[in-house]
């Protein structure tokens, strides 16, 4: 009777070892075939399959042929606190600075997911100025820098009087010699609604300054955060600002002056990216406003045609505060594969996520693969901190942008 209770024990005992060791075994199946989600919120397609590339390059993951990310692409035009609801929660997010990127980096920092400031180094010292630290710790890191550009015909301007584009004066004599042999002398995709916004934003901050475009972007938050995002309420608003003695009322009364002497075509307010990009390939501009992301994206046969530089103001002796939005790397959960890839993406495969993007480098000692990489990455250094974009900088959402946009076009158009 002993020997058939010792030997019913053991059959239990010996059930009980197999069972713990399927359980590990099938534990450790799962974490082995885990996948670290890495999210976008407002990066362009290209942008974030150049990303994408390089971060399954950096796994650390011992089975090469099972990726060790999932990429999601989140809903921008909806506030991000909403969009990480509505989706699988992201370990990484990349993002654009500004309001939305401040909630994200609220969330890193409550969820003890920031980085050592230690990953700041090698970087310009205007870089490390628009990072919010906390504790000595970074909730967001600066990954790469876009910007907001002029781009002038080269054989229009080497055949003009024009000796060099140092001020707004300049690029409007300019335009205004071209006027003649050109259908468009300056151009931009004013019917985009955030390109309208953010090119509007960047020409405030080079004629009035950063203190005018960061007093308008404050009284935009104010009048959202009172209810006040009817397209009439952003109407009366910017009729504050852009009256005489408002903070914008010099960019306003430019691009009224530009629509006056015909160098803005009279649908500029119609016109998309696509719109820039087929006037350029036509040679029916030559000045065109766009973003460093772009120029990446126009056929290199056309782009090669003109020069590209940052949008003056209306003195070269003013200091500049360019409108230069950085995309921000953020980690909203812990984990080793998360952190080291944000730590290679910004040491040792800078040089090669600039090559992929044609995005300047946060480093200033990286690689870069062109001179309007370098460029951007030199005029950011030496001027003040860089701005973000107005869109990302006044706003959370699609349907507020939109109002605003539509605002402004008819405040431009009186």
């Amino acid at each position: 009777m002993e020997k058939q209770l010792t030997l019913k024990k053991l059959v239990i005992y010996l059930s009980c070892i197999f069972f713990v060791l399927i359980f590990i075994s099938l534990l450790l199946l799962a974490l082995s075939s885990h996948k670290t989600i890495a999210a976008f919120y407002g990066i362009s397609e290209r942008n974030q399959k150049c990303i994408e590339t390089l971060l399954n390059q950096t796994s650390i993951k011992k089975n090469k042929k099972n990726p060790a990310y999932e990429f999601i692409t989140l809903d921008s035009t909806v506030p991000l606190k909403k969009a990480i609801k509505a989706a699988k929660k992201p370990d990484l997010l990349f993002i654009y600075g500004g309001l939305n990127a401040d909630y994200a980096a609220s969330l890193a920092v409550k969820n003890r997911t920031c980085f050592s400031k230690d990953i700041l180094n090698g970087m310009s010292s205007s870089v490390i100025q628009t990072v919010k630290i906390s504790n000595d710790k970074v909730p967001a890191v600066p990954v790469l820098i876009d910007h907001y550009e002029i781009d002038i015909q080269r054989a229009k301007f080497d055949s003009s009087s024009i000796n060099d584009i140092n001020t707004l004066s300049d690029v409007e004599q300019f335009a205004l010699l071209s006027k003649s042999s050109t259908m468009s002398p300056v151009i931009f995709a004013g019917g985009d609604d955030s390109e309208l916004i953010n090119i509007f934003g960047a020409l405030v901050e080079a004629v009035s300054g950063r203190r005018a475009i960061e007093s308008g972007a404050e009284k935009i938050r104010k009048s959202i955060s009172i209810g006040k995002t009817s397209q009439t309420a952003f109407f009366n608003l910017l009729l504050e600002l852009t009256t005489s003695g408002g903070e914008w009322y010099e960019t306003a009364e430019l691009l009224k002056q530009w629509s006056k002497i015909n160098i803005l075509p009279k649908n500029i307010f119609q016109m998309t990216s696509k719109d820039v990009s087929a006037f350029l390939e036509s040679n029916l501009s030559v000045v065109a406003f766009m973003t460093l992301s772009e120029h990446r994206i126009t056929k290199r046969d056309v782009v090669s045609r003109y020069n590209s530089t940052f949008i003056p103001g209306h003195s070269i002796d003013v200091e500049r505060n360019l409108t230069a939005p950085i995309i921000y790397a953020i980690q909203l959960k812990k984990g080793k594969q998360a952190n080291s890839s944000v730590e290679l993406l910004t040491d040792s495969l800078q040089g090669t996520l600039c090559a992929k993007t044609g995005l300047a480098p946060v480093q200033k000692n990286s690689t870069v693969p062109d001179i309007q990489s370098d460029d951007v990455r030199y005029w950011v250094a030496a001027s003040g901190t860089p701005m973000q974009a107005l869109s990302d900088s006044a706003f959370t959402n699609k349907a507020n942008r939109s109002a605003f946009a539509e605002a402004l076009r008819t405040v431009l158009k009186e």
